[in-house]
């Protein structure tokens, strides 16, 4: 008898205590400044991981440096075998070559992994989207809280042999989200 009492007891101290916390937010978000031209051969798309972290009920959601590039291209002919990264680099408005760049083992030889995804249609029938995915992680390498002009390049191999050679070179601007959210707010925002 006594958990049955004691369970409104604690619902209604997290009642009392939950919303008294606060979600402090350090964020922060790189974005690509422009669009890339567009190209007739293939190109992997860019991705920046600020390694989010949240505390719970309340605390610090922030971004942890350094950060983590992430390159990624998915292939629908299914014909493509592997990628090869031969440079990366990550240049400052002052010029400067992110040192994080310098613990990469470049050429980096990433294999296809092969995908199937499920796409449900009208009347109930369903299709099966068959695709190659290639995915390289740079981790570390972006060490500054500051705009930066990022700069790929490497290659494509295809099954028969064919090589496509890519290059990459994007600017990013950042923004910074630093503020303080109830948790009642951060809650209903999940």
């Amino acid at each position: 008898m006594k958990t049955i009492y004691a369970f409104p007891l604690i619902l209604l101290a997290t009642a009392l205590v939950l919303p008294s916390c606060n979600a402090k937010y350090d964020m922060v978000t790189f974005t690509a400044a422009g669009t890339m031209p567009a190209t007739k051969t293939p190109v992997p798309s860019v991705g920046i991981d600020t390694n989010v972290s949240a505390g719970m009920m309340g605390g610090d959601i922030k971004s942890k440096k350094p950060y983590d590039i992430h390159a990624f291209y998915t292939d629908s002919t299914l014909t493509i075998a592997s990628a090869e990264f031969t440079k990366v680099t990550v240049t400052y408005a002052d010029g400067t070559v992110d040192p994080g760049i310098t613990a990469l083992k470049l050429p980096m030889r990433v294999q296809h992994k092969y995908s199937e995804e499920t796409q449900f249609v009208t009347g109930g029938t369903s299709v099966i989207n068959k695709s190659r995915r290639i995915q390289a992680e740079f981790p570390k390498t972006i060490t500054r809280d500051e705009a930066f002009t990022l700069q790929i390049e490497g290659k494509f191999t295809k099954d028969d042999g064919t090589i496509i050679p890519f290059k990459i070179k994007e600017n990013y601007t950042i923004s910074h989200d630093k503020r303080t959210e109830s948790w009642a707010d951060f809650v209903s925002g999940c």
